[in-house]
């Protein structure tokens, strides 16, 4: 019997469209909830080990570097209970102080960049300087490469960074549609140093398996702009990154939340190797997807995460084996949650999932 594959090994072949020893079962640490992390320590994970090591998973390490406008964050107006800061990409946002320690989720007022004046005036900070990807990002990389892990290099999609990171939906959304010329020249100057950061990384010595970008393009009802949208102001933005990734052979990668049925030949066409994380409350379903799309693009994730902290046994086993059954088929899936670990999915219901996984995941005969 040939010796079990690394991490890296069993997800390469996956992208690479070879078998693999079997199906591999990588979630990512950032889906897991901090909540959840509190309840599986309660219920028996080792205080300070990483639940991958404890289920014998498959490890993706994720690196990145600093690609925001480096503004000066500050506080602009202060309330008895409350504070808004104006932070780093110039975004303004409302923090509620709560004397008792609960979490409330900050709240978005604001934003620097609304116009082309005000774009000119933070365009020349995005200067791609090596300063951006610290010490600690290039021991990271070197450390998970000797360790056999997938790594990764992730970056902020360029229309995300219009989107979401320097204007929000509210503001971004109109630019695009109303002001494409403006929208271009953002997202195309944040391509442009997005690329030349990215060399940067990898002449301090990190070595990449993948460049993953993680853009919620879409929501629960399709996609936030129509394709005829994204194949004239986004699609020529990612092929340019599909081929630096080509060149210095990555593979390229896509994290999009929402229903992405209508998205998905323009994900293909644009090059990316896979699509995660699949949510199926959106209506996604790798059992209907792979007959249409896994010749071309693998299939990451969709496990109903609902089903995982609501479902009974039957459903729970029903979900995974008719699910992991269909999408291995030929090859081209990786196992991921649907979206994210919440802490309504206890330590023994989640080591269920994985022995599933491994059940109806493998290769072998």
């Amino acid at each position: 019997m040939p010796p079990a594959m690394t991490s890296r090994e069993r997800i390469r072949a996956v992208l690479d469209r070879k078998l693999p020893d079997r199906v591999p079962i990588a979630d990512i640490t950032a889906a897991c909830w901090p909540a959840t992390y509190d309840r599986w320590r309660s219920e028996g994970l080792p205080e300070g080990m990483d639940p991958r090591d404890y289920f014998g998973m498959d490890r993706v390490e994720i690196v990145g570097f600093d690609g925001g406008l480096q503004l000066p964050v500050e506080t602009v107006e202060q309330g008895d209970r409350w504070r808004i800061v104006r932070d780093a990409n110039g975004v303004s946002v409302k923090e509620w102080l709560d004397a008792t320690g609960e979490y409330s989720p900050p709240t978005r007022v604001g934003c620097l960049v609304k116009t082309r004046d005000a774009w000119e005036r933070v365009k020349d900070r995005l200067q791609p300087d090596p300063s951006r990807f610290d010490d600690g990002s290039v021991a990271h990389a070197r450390l998970a490469n000797e360790q056999g892990h997938f790594t990764v290099l992730t970056a902020i999609e360029p229309a995300w960074f219009l989107l979401e990171v320097i204007t929000g939906y509210e503001d971004g959304l109109p630019i695009l549609v109303e002001d494409p010329e403006l929208a271009w020249d953002i997202m195309s100057a944040y391509t442009d140093f997005t690329l030349a950061m990215c060399d940067r990384c990898l002449e301090r010595g990190a070595r990449f398996d993948a460049l993953w970008f993680f853009s919620d393009l879409c929501y629960k009802n399709g996609m936030l702009f129509s394709p005829a949208c994204y194949r004239q102001m986004i699609l020529p933005l990612h092929r340019r990154f599909r081929e630096w990734c080509t060149a210095r052979g990555l593979f390229m990668m896509l994290h999009c939340d929402g229903d992405v049925r209508r998205f998905l030949p323009l994900v293909i066409e644009a090059g990316f190797d896979a699509i995660q994380p699949l949510e199926a409350r959106c209506g996604n379903d790798v059992r209907e997807l792979k007959g249409a799309y896994g010749g071309d693009i693998v299939l990451y994730g969709n496990i109903s995460a609902d089903v995982m902290a609501y479902g009974t046994d039957a459903e729970l086993e029903h979900e995974v084996r008719s699910k992991v059954l269909a999408a291995k088929e030929g090859g081209g899936y990786i196992y991921h949650v649907d979206h994210s670990i919440p802490p309504t999915i206890g330590l023994a219901r989640y080591a269920r999932v994985i022995e599933l996984v491994r059940e109806h995941g493998s290769y072998d005969g």
